[in-house]
């Protein structure tokens, strides 16, 4: 038989869930008992808030990693992109300051007239 030995309200006092366990065994008024199992249901429901919110937690950092795992082949795409762009700069340098710049006769700038391109070739 259990021993309801305690006689002590717990008059508002926020009891660990240690002190919930021990005054539903012991209190001897059903008030407090009552009061004991209220404080332990909301400790329960606060701990579901903290699993919940950590669930979705760490569904948002799986979603994460999932697309940091993608990221080596985009950044493989995008050095060759690179590689690409910088290759067709070099051509247009070549055309337009090289080789394959062809000189134009402009009557208005005749000083200068055989260091501009009249027309590029991108071969």
């Amino acid at each position: 038989m259990a021993n309801y030995f305690d006689t002590t309200h717990i008059d508002g006092k926020k009891l660990t869930p240690e002190e919930i366990g021990d005054a539903i065994r012991h209190k001897k008024f059903g008030v407090d008992v009552r009061e004991a199992m209220a404080q332990g249901l909301e400790y329960c429901m606060r701990q579901a808030q903290k699993v919940d919110t950590l669930e979705t937690e760490v569904k948002n950092l799986d979603e994460r990693v999932t697309k940091l795992e993608v990221l080596p082949d985009k950044v493989a795409d995008i050095k060759r992109d690179i590689g690409t762009v910088n290759g067709e700069i070099a051509k247009l340098k070549t055309a337009v300051f090289g080789d394959g710049a062809i000189p134009i006769d402009d009557p208005v700038f005749e000083d200068n007239h055989d260091k501009r391109a009249q027309e590029v070739h991108f071969d």
